[in-house]
């Protein structure tokens, strides 16, 4: 059995409603209320419900899909969504659709929040929220662990007691130079930036991308699940590729990105989220495709 865990995703289907998004609690909220009325709310489920397979969308959650459509034509699976919402949930669950994220800068934003401890807010939001029991994993079971860093960095207490049940049997793929708990160390499988020379595509979904490669080698080539095996299959591959340099951006506040586009329309007469987007890089700002084009979307409806 191979456990795949992957990320939420910030597009989904539906639009939630206000009691289900991050923004609508207020900033001088101590964060243990705002979990106490986030729980309530999930247990009152006031929303319409949807199996959360068919909730989220994107290329990454493309890319999860075909992973565990890859990996199901040798091995049994289940595909398991480590949500900023509910925590670690099964593919199949119903939830509610909801705006919330262990990304900084983002008006969803858990760790926005006041803390009554010394821990991270994305730390005490999941160990608060996630309910799922980790006996219900058969014995001998793999984890095909599929996180960007702010979702490890806050679900890393669960992660710590999978990798202490079942040891080598948990893969932890990440694709970039952010720090990890030490306790991880031994079950990283890395990939790097030459990938996207490799196998050309969106930066932001690289890593969901990378791991869909990796399955179909494991499968077609029959690559025994060990991390040795597989890291070293990677670099085998990977050896003639070199790295793809992004360009240093600054990242802003999602305030800061608004009056950007505001100047942009006012000022520059930039009427379309492309030719905004282009310009708000050149001058040397960072901000994800999608992101960019729902805060433009949202300040030039203000302005009309």
């Amino acid at each position: 059995m191979i456990n795949i865990i992957s990320s939420c995703t910030n597009s989904k289907k539906q639009t939630p409603s206000e009691a289900f998004k991050i923004a609508s609690f207020k900033t001088d909220m101590h964060l243990e209320d705002v979990i106490d009325i986030w729980n309530k709310n999930i247990e009152k489920k006031t929303d319409v419900v949807y199996e959360a397979t068919k909730l989220y969308k994107g290329g990454a959650w493309r890319a999860t899909l075909d992973t565990d459509a890859v990996l199901a034509s040798k091995f049994n699976t289940n595909l398991y969504v480590a949500s900023a919402g509910y925590g670690l949930i099964h593919s199949k669950t119903q939830i509610c659709s909801y705006d919330s994220t262990f990304a900084s800068s983002t008006i969803n934003s858990i760790n926005k929040f006041v803390v009554n401890s010394d821990k991270n807010a994305n730390i005490v939001w999941w160990n608060m929220i996630n309910k799922f029991q980790l006996f219900s994993f058969q014995e001998g079971s793999y984890f095909f662990i599929v996180l960007p860093h702010e979702y490890l960095s806050a679900a890393q207490d669960t992660i710590k007691l999978l990798i202490e049940k079942f040891d080598k049997n948990v893969f932890i793929f990440i694709a970039n130079k952010h720090p990890i708990p030490l306790f991880m160390k031994n079950n990283i499988v890395k990939f790097d930036s030459r990938f996207n020379n490799f196998q050309a595509g969106v930066l932001s979904n690289m890593l969901q991308r990378a791991v869909l490669w990796l399955s179909n080698e494991i499968i077609k080539k029959d690559i025994p699940l060990s991390h040795r095996e597989l890291q070293n299959h990677i670099e085998t591959e990977m050896a003639s590729y070199k790295k793809f340099n992004m360009p240093v951006r600054s990242k802003l506040t999602e305030e800061e990105i608004c009056i950007k586009i505001k100047n942009m329309i006012l000022k520059d007469d930039i009427s379309s989220a492309s030719k905004g987007l282009k310009a708000f890089r050149n001058a040397g700002f960072a901000c994800e495709q999608k992101r960019f084009g729902k805060i433009f979307k949202k300040v030039k409806s203000e302005l009309t």
